[in-house]
Formats: structure tokens, sequence, C-alpha cells
């Protein structure tokens, strides 16, 4: 079971609870230590003044005996069993505090080892230093049962010595370091939190530059944009840079690849129609006299395989560029207008009206090169036809865009639509041209993925109607 995240973010985030988990828990540990040790060196130095105090009032009295001033049993040394105690043990006598009144001097527990008592000669120069007046450390219980904290000075009396000692309970110590951790692990918890909110929030700000890139990418492929905006924090600018560059060679690659196969089935098709026109307006006696009928039929079948061929390669074509990244968008009312404008000026000896209806906001997935081809045979067909008015309206309707181009015309008898878009084919010879414009509007129409269809205008003449997959 693989415990890392999949998402960057969620890698972030975990690093950094972990890193801050353990250093709170490590700054947790050593403040606690330090704590520790400062109320023990406060315990200590009680202590020791306790210590020094003794040593400094011992005498001895008029029977010989040890003897100090009762002054020395003031609080908390008064309290039996408080484990705050004080003695003197010496070769002809003790003495103990009121706390310990009534019991025998407690045995001394032994003193705390030093770091260097592995070497003789630092060990005795330190011990030597230590007598000169520091109370030796050390732990043990006292008679009950109860943990003590010991403070050992061995102090000269008369021509002996004698140890004097001091004492404090545990209690003493571990109660205001209690006191002190508990709020100090609120305050960790609370600063914890905090620096995970604060986490949290960094992570989202440093990441939002991929969350960018993300958006950017999907305008390039809805084909809103024809790249990503270069306005990006300088660890992402070189990503930016190079799928900026492998987008612009990309769409090179595909525009001219689909001119070479565009110019190939157009090139190939518009002789082969002229052909078969030749082929089939030939007369028989001309035809009879260089070709024999049945070479006629043989020259008609290759030309039906050939016109299949390209077909073939040209639906071939289209699956590719709908199977690949659906980039071209165009702008359906921006290229109207110039369009209109350049039919205006082609028929301008005819005083066309042109009345466009069509919303800013609708566009196609289509490229403007071959958005431009198809209405503008559309267009040019209308206008060669129409008697004074061509209608252009455009609706978005799911993921489709319909327009319609209408004239009012004489339009065309519905049997002959069909034949209206076979290549080369001309219902009537009077207006100029050569019957390719609405076979090639269909085939390209039908390469993303759209259709054409002919009917009668709702203003008298021929209504074509495209329908194309819409630019989101």
């Amino acid at each position: 079971m693989n415990l890392i995240p999949r998402s960057l973010a969620g890698r972030l985030r975990l690093a950094a609870a972990i890193a801050i988990i353990v250093a709170l828990v490590l700054a947790g540990i050593t403040i606690a230590l330090i704590l520790q040790r400062f109320v023990i060196g406060q315990i200590d130095q009680r202590l020791d003044g306790q210590v020094f105090a003794v040593a400094a009032a011992l005498q001895r009295g008029g029977d010989g005996k040890m003897t100090v001033t009762p002054m020395l049993n003031g609080p908390p040394f008064d309290r039996p069993g408080s484990g705050w105690t004080w003695q003197v043990t010496a070769p002809d006598g003790e003495l103990v505090s009121a706390s310990l009144a009534g019991e025998p001097a407690m045995p001394r527990p032994p003193v705390h080892g030093g770091r260097f008592d592995n070497f003789p000669d630092i060990s005795g120069l330190l011990g030597s230093l230590a007598s000169l007046g520091r109370p030796a450390p050390a732990d043990g219980p006292d008679p009950h049962g109860q943990k003590l904290h010991w403070r050992i000075l061995t102090v000269p009396f008369g021509d002996k010595t004698a140890t004097v000692t001091a004492t404090a309970p545990y209690s003493a110590i571990y109660g205001p370091l209690r006191d002190a951790l508990v709020p100090l692990a609120l305050a960790l918890i609370v600063l914890g939190l905090l620096l995970f909110g604060a986490m949290v929030a960094q992570v989202r700000i440093g990441l939002r530059p991929l969350a960018g890139l993300r958006a950017g990418l999907a305008d390039v492929r809805a084909g809103r944009q024809a790249s990503i905006s270069a306005d990006q924090p300088s660890e992402v600018l070189p990503l930016v840079h190079e799928v900026n560059s492998l987008l612009a060679e990309n769409a090179e690659g595909l525009a001219r690849a689909r001119r070479h196969v565009a110019n190939l089935a157009h090139g190939l098709k518009t002789p082969l129609a002229a052909l078969g026109l030749a082929l089939e307006k030939r007369p028989e006696s001309t035809a009879k006299s260089i070709i024999s009928a049945t070479g006629i039929a043989s020259m008609r079948s290759q030309l039906n395989v050939m016109e299949r061929l390209i077909r073939h390669h040209l639906a071939r074509a289209r699956a590719a560029v709908l199977a690949g990244p659906a980039r071209a968008s165009t702008n359906v009312a921006e290229r109207l207008v110039d369009l209109r404008g350049m039919m205006a000026n082609v028929h301008r000896e005819r005083g066309l009206k042109f009345d466009v209806q069509v919303t800013a906001d609708i566009a196609v997935a289509v490229e403007m090169q071959d958005f431009d081809e198809i209405l503008g045979n559309l267009l040019d067909n209308a206008c060669k036809w129409a008697r004074a008015r061509v209608v252009i309206s455009a609706n978005a309707d799911g993921s489709r865009v319909t327009i319609d181009i209408e004239d009012d015309g004489p339009g065309l008898d519905p049997a002959a639509m069909p034949e209206a878009m076979r290549p080369g084919r001309r219902i009537d010879e009077a207006p100029p041209g050569h019957g390719f414009g609405l076979p090639i509007a269909a085939e390209l129409t039908e390469l993303y993925g759209g259709s054409l269809e002919l009917s009668r205008a709702t203003v008298g003449g021929l209504r074509a109607r495209v329908i194309l997959p819409q630019s989101y």
C-alpha cells in the first residue's frame, strides 16, 4: 500500500505536517529539559543555602555535643513527612531537622558520579575543587519510600569532619514542572495548528500557477487561445515556453499536412470531375471514333474508383481531425463581417442587401481558413442567384451551431438539390462558375463532423444550412 499521495499538494502537505510534528516534539522535549534543569537549579540553590546555613551554625554545646540554632527549623523544614529535611552526621553524633523529629538520620545515597570519573587525575582535580564548598547531588528515598533530591556537603568540624545534607521531595520539582508543561503543550498544539493552516495556505498559493497553467491548456484545447500566457512564475515559465513551442510546431505541422491533403484532394477531384463530364457530354459518334464503348465504360469505372479512394482518404483525414485535440475556434460573427464585406465588394454592381442575424458569442470548432472557404462558397453562390437580398443567421443548440444562408432568388427544385452537390454539376449554365463551390463546402463541413443541407428558403430562394461543432 502506497502511503505517499499522488498529488503534489498532498505530498507537500504530508511532508510539511511531518516536519511540523517532529519540530514541535523536539521543541517540547528541549523546553521540558530546560525547564527541568531550571527548576532543579532553583531547588538546588535553596537546599545549598540551607546546607551552608546549617554548616555555619554548627557548634559544640557545653556538654561537648553538636548543636545548631533552632531558627534553622523554619518552614518548610518543620513539617514532618514533607520531604524537606536537613541532617548532620559526624563520628560522635548526629542532628536532624524538626521534620525528622523522633526519627534517626537517614542513610545517605551515593553521590551522582561525574562524567570524568573514569579519568583518575581529572576526577581527583575536580573532587578537590568540589571540596572547596560545592554540595554534591544525590537521589534516594526516605524511610517512608518518598523519593528525595539530596544535596550533600562534607565540612570540617573541630579536628574531624561532619556531613551536612538537605533534601527536597521530587514533588517540589515535578509539581512546578507539570504546571509549566501543561500550558506549554497546549501552546505547542495551537502553534502546530496555526503552522499547519499556514502551510495549507502556502501550498495552495504556491501551486496556484499550476492551476492557471491547467486552465491555460484547457483554453488552448477549446480553441479560446492559441498558446499559454507567458505571465507565469519564473519556475513555471520554462515549461510554458516548451509547451508553447510544442503547440506552435504541432499547429504548423497539422496546418501543413491539412493543406497538402486538401490541395491533393481538390486538385485530383477537379480534373476527375471535368474528365467525367467530358465523357458524359462527348457525342456518341465522336467517342466511338476515338475510343470504343468498352474503353469508355472502363474509364468511367476507373474514375469512380479514384473518386471513392479520394473520399476514403478524406474520411480518414476527417477522423484524424476529430480524434485530435480540438484547438480550433472561430468566432462566427467576426468572420461574417469580413466575408460580407468581401462579397458586397465582389457583387457591388448588383447592390445586394445583406441581413446578418448572428450574436457575438457564437463560435465554431473550425479552423478560420476552412470556415472562410465554407461560408465564402455558400455566400458567393447565394449572391449569384439572389435578386436583392441575402439573409445570414446562426444559432447555437447544445454542442452544434446551425448557420443558414438564404437568398431571394429563383431557388432550386428539390429533385435537383442532390445533383447540385455533385462536383462539376451545374444546374444552370448562365451564371459564371465551375460547379465545385457546394461540393467543396460540403466536404470541408464533413471534415469537422458537420453537414450541409439544401432546402427552400423562407424568403423564396435557396437555403444552405451548415451544421458545425460548437467551440466553448
